[in-house]
Order: structure tokens, then sequence, then C-alpha cells
């Protein structure tokens, strides 16, 4: 059974002339270099399968993903009625700063 494969190939076409050419740029084929520490980004996965953006160090985790690692750099959680009770009085503060001082002036 024999095959053949023919390709569509057109023989006006004239293969370029690399004459002058003796090598690629050295730049071309070479491996870039990383630094000695670096790992690649942080595999940690977060809760809604976002990736850490910080990179990597030995095992292949960030500084704050480290297995073990303490949770002293994160910011404290403030809850809902926190952040509630600050918004209410942000929005109500020109009213309170009135009856505050008209409660100083009535003392007087």
């Amino acid at each position: 059974m024999e095959r053949s494969e023919s390709v569509n190939l057109d023989d006006t076409l004239e293969t370029p002339d690399f004459e002058g050419v003796d090598s690629l740029p050295e730049t071309a084929g070479a491996p870039q270099r990383v630094p000695a520490g670096d790992q690649g980004p942080c595999l940690y996965l977060g809760p809604a399968g976002q990736r850490c953006d910080r990179r990597a160090v030995a095992g292949n985790f960030c500084a704050r993903h480290q297995p073990g690692a303490s949770q002293i750099l994160s910011l404290p959680q403030i809850s809902r009625r926190g952040v509630a009770v600050i918004g209410l009085l942000a929005v109500l503060w020109p009213v309170l700063a009135d009856l505050v001082r008209e409660i100083v002036r009535l003392l007087r």
C-alpha cells in the first residue's frame, strides 16, 4: 500500500537568501533568567477562586499564604452593623453638631 502526500507549493515563489546571516541573535532562543529566589506566582486560591498577585517564595506560596503563617498582617474585620453606625453618624453629623452647639449655648 503506497502513501503519497501532495503539498500545494507554488514553484514561482523564491526561497529567501540567507547568505550574509551567520546565526540567530543570542536573545532569540535564550531562556529567560529569573531571580534565584523567585518561584513564580503564589499558588494560593481565595474563597472565590481568585489568585494571589504576590510572588511565591520557598514552598510555592507568598509569605502571607505560607502554611502556618500568622494572620497578624490582615486588617481587622468590621461588622455590617459597625459600618452602618459609622455611615449613619456621617449622614447625621450636621444635625448632631447643631444639636450639641444649641445644648452648650443653653447651658451658658
